[in-house]
């Protein structure tokens, strides 16, 4: 069985989900290629990557940006695809007709010239629903036998809303053997644009739960650590928290925490100026980036993990946040949001507490709750390292995938 994973960016440092979608089929036998955009170089230098040689399976396409630059080079591509059998789908990928603006603006051929490259291909598995539409450009070139679509939920959400085209995904929804959103929540979004249900299953995302040592969560006087690990984009809500931490103390002085923000991105000034604005500078730390070693540490001295998501203004969604997985791997009660994908991982009162998206009392309420039933924490996070060692392990994920990649070519 030959596999293609076609995605933007490969390998890239925060789309670690792609690389273990890799490695886990080289792992299980199956030969796999990508074909991305473009690479992050230092990336190469992850120790799964070079333990797997990726370097010399990754091939790329659409090398050329500019048009003109796409049109001086076209000879070439012509004149190979008349000479050579192999080369004829790029022939075929100049019908306008067939592939509209792709076509017109060489895309498809630029895009079938490069796969051409990679081999043989018996299933082609896109990530993200855009990848997805070159996906079905390729199958009907005949340059794969099956497709497969996983998508994220930001493919659904934001792209859909910046794009305006609710058809967007017509293509996929006609060409794939096997659509795979990353939840319920997104299945019925996909389904509700026109994916067929039949060929539209759930397939998670998920974790090695090896990978995080399980420590249970006890009572004790100090101050409750809370912690995040996230980028700080306005989708994770990060000022809700900060404002939440606030009106806990506020509301009941007993309340003590101290929060651990972990992470770095475009929101950093404005999730500052709050921890400023409301005197928090001794009950909040920014950390920032740090080193995964870091980050294990302070998440292994934290309590309660929260993470306040939200619709953000360009209808950016989460998936189900592997951040959530992680923290209840290791063992923390968890407060999120009723958002997404979540309440699929988070099962409120069960392995943790959810609140409605942007509600600031609420989210306190929750934390204040935490901080005062402290004989909670164990049982909650007993039952969140079950979930996610049932549901979101990464073993059985790509166990079940490869059964799926099976059946299809059967």
């Amino acid at each position: 069985m030959q596999v293609t994973v076609l995605t933007s960016v490969f390998p890239k440092i925060s789309e670690t989900f792609v690389l273990h979608h890799v490695t886990g089929l080289l792992d299980r036998n199956v030969d796999v290629r990508v074909i991305a955009k473009r690479s992050e170089e230092k990336a190469f230098s992850n120790a799964e990557v070079e333990g797997h040689s990726l370097r010399d399976r990754t091939f790329h396409f659409h090398r050329k940006k500019i048009f003109s630059d796409r049109l001086s080079g076209l000879a070439p591509l012509i004149g190979r695809g008349l000479v050579r059998r192999e080369r004829r789908p790029v022939l075929a990928a100049l019908n306008a007709f067939r592939f509209g603006k792709s076509a017109l603006s060489l895309k498809t051929p630029w895009l079938a010239d490069g796969f051409l490259n990679v081999g043989k291909t018996d299933i082609l598995h896109c990530h993200f629903g855009p990848n997805g539409v070159l996906g079905a450009y390729l199958k009907q070139l005949g340059l794969t036998d099956k497709l497969v679509v996983t998508f994220h939920g930001y493919d659904v959400s934001r792209v859909l809303k910046k794009n305006r085209k609710e058809h967007r995904y017509d293509e996929i929804f006609r060409h794939a053997d096997l659509i795979l959103p990353v939840s319920e929540h997104w299945r019925e979004k996909l389904i509700e644009l026109g994916a067929p249900a039949d060929r539209t299953l759930v397939h998670r995302m998920g974790i090695n739960p090896d990978y995080f040592s399980f420590r249970e969560r006890k009572a004790h006087q100090r101050p409750m650590r809370i912690a995040t690990t996230a980028r700080l984009t306005e989708k994770k809500g990060l000022e809700y928290g900060v404002e939440a931490v606030a009106m806990a103390a506020e509301k009941n002085p007993d309340v003590k925490v101290h929060y651990d923000i972990i992470g770095d991105g475009p929101l950093r000034k404005k999730v500052a100026a709050l921890i400023e604005k409301h005197g928090l500078q001794e009950r909040v730390t920014m950390h920032g980036a740090i080193t995964l070693e870091e980050v294990r540490d302070l998440l292994a001295q934290a309590d309660v993990f929260i993470l306040p998501s939200v619709t953000a203004s360009d209808g950016d969604k989460e998936g189900v946040p592997v951040s959530l997985m992680e923290a209840m791997a290791m063992g923390m009660p968890v407060i999120s949001t009723w958002h997404s994908g979540i309440p699929e991982l988070v099962n409120d009162g069960v392995s943790g507490c959810l609140v409605p998206e942007r509600d600031v009392e609420a989210l306190a309420d929750r934390i204040g709750w935490m901080s005062e039933n402290r004989g909670q924490w164990a049982e909650l996070g007993r039952a969140g390292r079950k979930k996610v060692e049932r549901e979101f392990n990464l073993d059985l994920l790509h166990d079940r995938l490869v059964e799926l990649y099976h059946a299809l070519l059967n």
